[in-house]
Protein backbone atom coordinates (compact mmCIF):
# COMPACT_ATOMS: atom_id res chain seq x y z
CA UNK A 1 0.00 0.00 0.00
CA UNK A 2 1.05 3.27 -0.60
CA UNK A 3 1.54 6.01 2.34
CA UNK A 4 -0.57 8.49 0.11
CA UNK A 5 -3.18 6.22 0.39
CA UNK A 6 -2.14 5.48 4.63
CA UNK A 7 -2.27 9.02 5.30
CA UNK A 8 -3.70 11.98 3.71
CA UNK A 9 -1.88 14.29 1.48
CA UNK A 10 1.53 12.96 1.67
CA UNK A 11 4.09 14.45 -0.71
CA UNK A 12 7.25 12.32 0.03
CA UNK A 13 9.09 10.24 2.36
CA UNK A 14 12.60 11.41 3.11
CA UNK A 15 15.39 9.58 5.02
CA UNK A 16 17.02 11.84 7.47
CA UNK A 17 20.61 11.18 8.94
CA UNK A 18 21.71 12.65 12.02
CA UNK A 19 25.50 12.46 13.03
CA UNK A 20 25.85 11.78 17.14
CA UNK A 21 29.10 11.30 18.48
CA UNK A 22 30.06 9.47 15.21
CA UNK A 23 27.19 7.07 15.08
CA UNK A 24 24.47 7.89 12.67
CA UNK A 25 20.54 7.35 13.58
CA UNK A 26 18.38 6.98 10.64
CA UNK A 27 15.15 7.80 11.34
CA UNK A 28 11.88 8.09 8.61
CA UNK A 29 9.32 10.58 8.46
CA UNK A 30 6.36 10.72 6.29
CA UNK A 31 6.56 14.46 5.06
CA UNK A 32 2.70 16.11 4.82
CA UNK A 33 2.47 19.54 2.95
CA UNK A 34 0.81 21.96 5.27
CA UNK A 35 -0.81 25.13 4.41
CA UNK A 36 1.52 27.35 6.80
CA UNK A 37 3.38 29.89 4.74
CA UNK A 38 6.39 31.06 6.46
CA UNK A 39 8.96 33.77 5.14
CA UNK A 40 11.38 31.38 3.22
CA UNK A 41 9.44 28.93 2.32
CA UNK A 42 6.43 26.11 3.80
CA UNK A 43 6.47 24.62 6.97
CA UNK A 44 5.91 20.78 6.85
CA UNK A 45 4.43 18.68 8.96
CA UNK A 46 5.52 15.08 10.17
CA UNK A 47 5.68 11.85 12.42
CA UNK A 48 8.98 11.18 14.15
CA UNK A 49 9.91 7.94 15.13
CA UNK A 50 12.87 8.26 16.97
CA UNK A 51 13.28 9.62 20.59
CA UNK A 52 12.55 13.22 21.78
CA UNK A 53 14.59 13.22 24.38
CA UNK A 54 18.15 12.55 24.82
CA UNK A 55 20.97 13.69 26.14
CA UNK A 56 23.14 16.51 24.27
CA UNK A 57 25.12 14.51 22.14
CA UNK A 58 28.34 16.35 22.94
CA UNK A 59 31.50 15.85 21.32
CA UNK A 60 34.24 13.30 21.85
CA UNK A 61 38.04 13.73 22.84
CA UNK A 62 37.98 15.10 26.23
CA UNK A 63 35.80 18.48 25.34
CA UNK A 64 33.83 19.05 28.46
CA UNK A 65 30.07 18.85 28.07
CA UNK A 66 27.20 20.66 29.43
CA UNK A 67 25.08 17.73 30.68
CA UNK A 68 22.24 19.15 28.72
CA UNK A 69 19.11 17.51 28.15
CA UNK A 70 17.78 17.40 24.65
CA UNK A 71 13.93 17.72 23.21
CA UNK A 72 12.67 18.07 19.75
CA UNK A 73 9.53 19.01 18.91
CA UNK A 74 11.19 19.85 15.31
CA UNK A 75 13.88 20.54 12.85
CA UNK A 76 14.88 23.52 10.66
CA UNK A 77 13.90 27.16 11.17
CA UNK A 78 12.85 30.21 9.27
CA UNK A 79 16.21 31.66 9.07
CA UNK A 80 19.85 30.50 7.38
CA UNK A 81 22.81 31.10 9.34
CA UNK A 82 25.84 30.78 6.96
CA UNK A 83 27.62 28.87 9.36
CA UNK A 84 25.44 26.90 10.29
CA UNK A 85 26.59 23.28 10.95
CA UNK A 86 22.91 20.86 9.54
CA UNK A 87 23.68 22.18 6.40
CA UNK A 88 26.12 19.24 6.85
CA UNK A 89 23.77 16.85 8.31
CA UNK A 90 19.79 17.26 6.67
CA UNK A 91 19.37 17.03 2.99
CA UNK A 92 16.43 19.89 3.38
CA UNK A 93 16.55 22.40 5.71
CA UNK A 94 13.13 23.60 5.48
CA UNK A 95 11.01 23.47 9.11
CA UNK A 96 9.43 20.50 9.57
CA UNK A 97 7.17 20.19 12.98
CA UNK A 98 6.23 16.68 14.59
CA UNK A 99 3.14 16.54 14.82
CA UNK A 100 2.74 13.04 17.47
CA UNK A 101 3.33 15.54 19.95
CA UNK A 102 1.31 13.02 22.68
CA UNK A 103 4.23 10.33 22.06
CA UNK A 104 6.79 13.42 22.88
CA UNK A 105 4.32 14.36 26.09
CA UNK A 106 4.41 10.69 26.86
CA UNK A 107 7.95 9.88 26.48
CA UNK A 108 8.94 12.69 29.11
CA UNK A 109 6.14 11.43 31.72
CA UNK A 110 7.91 8.19 31.43
CA UNK A 111 11.50 9.57 31.78
CA UNK A 112 10.78 11.96 34.26
CA UNK A 113 8.77 9.95 37.12
CA UNK A 114 12.50 8.05 36.99
CA UNK A 115 14.62 11.03 37.01
CA UNK A 116 16.20 12.27 40.43
CA UNK A 117 17.86 15.65 40.48
CA UNK A 118 18.12 18.76 38.56
CA UNK A 119 17.48 18.19 34.78
CA UNK A 120 17.74 21.22 32.31
CA UNK A 121 16.29 20.80 29.03
CA UNK A 122 16.80 22.42 26.00
CA UNK A 123 15.05 22.25 22.22
CA UNK A 124 17.13 24.21 20.13
CA UNK A 125 19.47 21.69 18.82
CA UNK A 126 18.25 21.24 15.37
CA UNK A 127 15.81 24.26 15.19
CA UNK A 128 15.38 27.96 16.59
CA UNK A 129 12.84 27.18 19.42
CA UNK A 130 11.03 30.35 19.31
CA UNK A 131 11.04 31.58 15.64
CA UNK A 132 8.03 29.72 14.77
CA UNK A 133 6.54 29.75 17.95
CA UNK A 134 3.47 32.00 16.48
CA UNK A 135 2.66 29.64 14.67
CA UNK A 136 3.56 26.05 16.11
CA UNK A 137 3.16 26.97 19.69
CA UNK A 138 5.63 24.28 20.90
CA UNK A 139 7.80 26.02 23.58
CA UNK A 140 4.60 26.84 24.90
CA UNK A 141 3.22 23.52 25.04
CA UNK A 142 6.71 21.87 26.53
CA UNK A 143 7.18 25.01 29.60
CA UNK A 144 3.26 23.53 30.41
CA UNK A 145 4.41 19.89 29.95
CA UNK A 146 7.35 20.23 32.28
CA UNK A 147 5.09 22.61 34.73
CA UNK A 148 4.44 19.73 37.19
CA UNK A 149 8.04 18.82 37.75
CA UNK A 150 9.75 21.74 40.61
CA UNK A 151 13.59 20.11 39.52
CA UNK A 152 12.95 20.89 35.72
CA UNK A 153 13.99 23.86 33.90
CA UNK A 154 13.93 24.70 30.12
CA UNK A 155 15.94 27.04 27.95
CA UNK A 156 14.54 28.34 24.76
CA UNK A 157 17.39 29.73 22.52
CA UNK A 158 16.39 32.02 19.49
CA UNK A 159 17.96 34.52 17.17
CA UNK A 160 14.42 35.84 16.77
CA UNK A 161 11.70 38.26 18.53
CA UNK A 162 9.30 36.13 18.63
CA UNK A 163 8.08 36.72 22.69
CA UNK A 164 4.90 37.58 22.86
CA UNK A 165 3.57 34.28 22.34
CA UNK A 166 5.15 33.07 25.72
CA UNK A 167 2.32 35.24 27.59
CA UNK A 168 0.56 32.06 27.93
CA UNK A 169 2.85 30.47 29.99
CA UNK A 170 2.02 30.20 33.52
CA UNK A 171 5.74 29.32 35.33
CA UNK A 172 8.22 32.03 33.65
CA UNK A 173 10.27 31.21 36.55
CA UNK A 174 11.14 27.59 35.17
CA UNK A 175 11.59 29.04 31.56
CA UNK A 176 15.13 30.80 31.05
CA UNK A 177 15.11 32.71 27.29
CA UNK A 178 18.04 32.79 25.87
CA UNK A 179 19.57 34.67 22.87
CA UNK A 180 22.38 33.42 20.74
CA UNK A 181 24.38 37.00 20.42
CA UNK A 182 26.79 37.97 18.11
CA UNK A 183 28.85 41.34 16.71
CA UNK A 184 26.33 42.97 14.60
CA UNK A 185 28.98 42.96 11.79
CA UNK A 186 28.68 39.09 11.72
CA UNK A 187 24.79 38.63 12.01
CA UNK A 188 24.86 41.49 9.07
CA UNK A 189 27.20 38.99 7.07
CA UNK A 190 26.34 35.79 8.15
CA UNK A 191 22.70 35.38 9.71
CA UNK A 192 20.30 35.87 7.27
CA UNK A 193 16.46 36.78 8.41
CA UNK A 194 17.64 36.18 11.74
CA UNK A 195 16.69 39.98 14.33
CA UNK A 196 19.43 42.69 14.58
CA UNK A 197 21.39 43.04 17.53
CA UNK A 198 19.39 45.72 19.16
CA UNK A 199 16.11 43.86 18.56
CA UNK A 200 17.25 40.45 20.43
CA UNK A 201 18.51 42.83 23.57
CA UNK A 202 14.68 44.32 22.87
CA UNK A 203 12.99 41.26 23.13
CA UNK A 204 15.34 40.11 26.29
CA UNK A 205 14.00 43.20 28.03
CA UNK A 206 10.47 42.20 27.47
CA UNK A 207 11.16 38.46 28.61
CA UNK A 208 12.52 39.91 31.90
CA UNK A 209 9.24 42.37 32.17
CA UNK A 210 7.21 39.04 32.01
CA UNK A 211 9.21 37.31 34.69
CA UNK A 212 11.58 34.99 32.68
CA UNK A 213 15.11 34.61 33.72
CA UNK A 214 17.33 35.12 30.18
CA UNK A 215 20.64 33.80 29.08
CA UNK A 216 23.12 34.73 26.18
CA UNK A 217 24.85 32.73 24.12
CA UNK A 218 28.17 34.11 22.31
CA UNK A 219 28.38 30.57 19.98
CA UNK A 220 30.52 31.02 17.52
CA UNK A 221 33.02 33.74 18.89
CA UNK A 222 34.72 34.73 15.05
CA UNK A 223 38.19 35.93 15.11
CA UNK A 224 38.45 38.87 12.48
CA UNK A 225 40.32 42.54 12.24
CA UNK A 226 38.38 44.17 15.14
CA UNK A 227 36.99 41.60 17.30
CA UNK A 228 37.62 42.02 20.34
CA UNK A 229 36.30 45.80 20.71
CA UNK A 230 33.16 44.63 18.88
CA UNK A 231 32.63 41.84 21.42
CA UNK A 232 33.34 43.94 24.17
CA UNK A 233 30.69 46.48 23.06
CA UNK A 234 28.14 43.34 22.61
CA UNK A 235 29.11 42.45 26.13
CA UNK A 236 28.23 46.27 27.62
CA UNK A 237 24.86 46.06 25.41
CA UNK A 238 23.99 42.95 28.04
CA UNK A 239 24.25 45.15 30.86
CA UNK A 240 22.53 47.84 29.78
CA UNK A 241 19.50 45.64 28.83
CA UNK A 242 19.78 43.66 31.84
CA UNK A 243 19.50 46.64 34.25
CA UNK A 244 19.10 45.89 38.24
CA UNK A 245 18.02 42.24 36.96
CA UNK A 246 20.83 41.54 37.03
CA UNK A 247 19.75 38.10 39.12
CA UNK A 248 17.93 37.11 36.51
CA UNK A 249 20.68 36.57 34.42
CA UNK A 250 20.87 32.50 34.54
CA UNK A 251 24.17 32.44 32.71
CA UNK A 252 26.23 33.26 29.38
CA UNK A 253 28.18 30.94 27.38
CA UNK A 254 31.30 31.40 24.95
CA UNK A 255 32.43 28.88 22.30
CA UNK A 256 35.12 29.99 19.47
CA UNK A 257 34.35 28.99 16.20
CA UNK A 258 34.11 25.25 15.47
CA UNK A 259 32.75 23.50 12.77
CA UNK A 260 32.61 19.54 11.49
CA UNK A 261 34.80 18.91 8.40
CA UNK A 262 31.88 18.24 6.41
CA UNK A 263 30.30 21.53 6.96
CA UNK A 264 33.39 23.17 5.26
CA UNK A 265 33.18 20.47 2.11
CA UNK A 266 29.32 20.75 1.94
CA UNK A 267 29.54 24.82 1.55
CA UNK A 268 32.15 24.72 -1.00
CA UNK A 269 30.35 22.38 -3.20
CA UNK A 270 27.33 24.86 -2.76
CA UNK A 271 29.71 27.36 -3.99
CA UNK A 272 29.01 29.32 -0.53
CA UNK A 273 32.90 28.35 1.01
CA UNK A 274 33.58 30.70 3.92
CA UNK A 275 36.62 32.52 4.33
CA UNK A 276 36.20 31.84 8.25
CA UNK A 277 37.95 28.51 7.01
CA UNK A 278 40.45 29.95 4.43
CA UNK A 279 42.73 30.72 7.50
CA UNK A 280 44.91 28.23 9.79
CA UNK A 281 42.36 26.20 12.24
CA UNK A 282 43.95 22.79 13.64
CA UNK A 283 41.40 19.29 13.61
CA UNK A 284 40.59 18.98 16.84
CA UNK A 285 40.77 15.62 19.21
CA UNK A 286 37.00 15.61 18.32
CA UNK A 287 37.54 15.55 14.50
CA UNK A 288 36.11 19.47 14.63
CA UNK A 289 37.88 22.50 12.86
CA UNK A 290 38.95 24.98 15.48
CA UNK A 291 41.15 28.15 15.75
CA UNK A 292 44.70 27.08 17.46
CA UNK A 293 44.26 26.81 21.32
CA UNK A 294 46.45 30.33 22.07
CA UNK A 295 43.71 32.26 19.91
CA UNK A 296 40.99 30.46 21.59
CA UNK A 297 42.39 30.98 25.21
CA UNK A 298 42.78 34.97 24.30
CA UNK A 299 39.31 35.29 23.39
CA UNK A 300 38.25 33.86 26.49
CA UNK A 301 40.56 35.87 28.03
CA UNK A 302 39.16 39.29 26.37
CA UNK A 303 35.80 37.89 27.07
CA UNK A 304 35.83 37.09 30.68
CA UNK A 305 37.88 40.69 31.41
CA UNK A 306 34.60 42.38 29.59
CA UNK A 307 32.05 41.14 31.85
CA UNK A 308 34.00 40.86 35.01
CA UNK A 309 33.81 44.68 34.74
CA UNK A 310 30.43 44.85 35.14
CA UNK A 311 29.70 41.66 37.14
CA UNK A 312 32.33 39.92 38.90
CA UNK A 313 31.28 36.66 39.59
CA UNK A 314 28.89 36.69 36.08
CA UNK A 315 27.53 33.15 35.44
CA UNK A 316 30.37 32.30 32.38
CA UNK A 317 31.07 28.94 31.20
CA UNK A 318 33.25 27.43 27.94
CA UNK A 319 30.85 25.20 25.67
CA UNK A 320 32.71 22.13 24.05
CA UNK A 321 36.40 23.06 25.40
CA UNK A 322 39.16 20.95 26.52
CA UNK A 323 40.01 21.14 30.33
CA UNK A 324 43.53 22.65 29.14
CA UNK A 325 41.67 25.79 27.95
CA UNK A 326 39.27 26.30 30.83
CA UNK A 327 42.45 25.96 33.06
CA UNK A 328 44.48 28.63 30.72
CA UNK A 329 41.63 30.80 30.21
CA UNK A 330 41.66 31.29 34.03
CA UNK A 331 38.38 29.84 34.31
CA UNK A 332 38.81 26.09 35.96
CA UNK A 333 38.12 28.04 39.02
CA UNK A 334 34.60 27.96 38.61
CA UNK A 335 33.76 24.25 38.07
CA UNK A 336 35.22 22.55 40.88
CA UNK A 337 32.34 19.52 40.59
CA UNK A 338 32.55 20.07 36.93
CA UNK A 339 30.58 21.68 34.41
CA UNK A 340 27.38 19.78 34.58
CA UNK A 341 27.08 20.93 38.40
CA UNK A 342 27.87 24.14 38.33
CA UNK A 343 25.29 24.64 35.73
CA UNK A 344 22.74 22.67 37.85
CA UNK A 345 23.97 24.74 40.35
CA UNK A 346 22.76 28.07 38.50
CA UNK A 347 19.37 26.04 37.37
CA UNK A 348 18.58 25.52 41.27
CA UNK A 349 19.18 29.08 42.21
CA UNK A 350 16.95 30.36 39.23
CA UNK A 351 14.49 27.55 40.33
CA UNK A 352 14.47 28.70 44.16
CA UNK A 353 14.27 32.18 43.46
CA UNK A 354 10.64 32.02 43.04
CA UNK A 355 10.49 30.59 46.66
CA UNK A 356 12.33 33.32 48.22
Amino acid sequence: MLFSEIVPNVTSLSRISINRKDEYVFLFEIMIFSNIDIEHGLLFRSIYKGEFWKPCPGTTGGYLCCGYQIITPMRGCAMYCRYCVLQAYFDDMRPVVYDNFDDLKNEIITKMEKWHGIVRFGTGEFTDSLCLEEKTGLSTAIAALLEPWPQAIVEFKTKSTVVKPLEKIKRPDKVIIAFSLNTPRIISLMEQGTASLDERFRAAKRCLEMGFNIAFHFDPIFIYKGWEKEYREVVEMIYDAVGKNIKKLAWCSMGGFRANPGLKKYLKEQMRHLQLFSGEMITGADGKLRYFRPIRVEIYRAMQDAFYKFQADAPLYLCMESHEVWEESGMIGKIPEGLPAFLDQRAEAVLSARAR
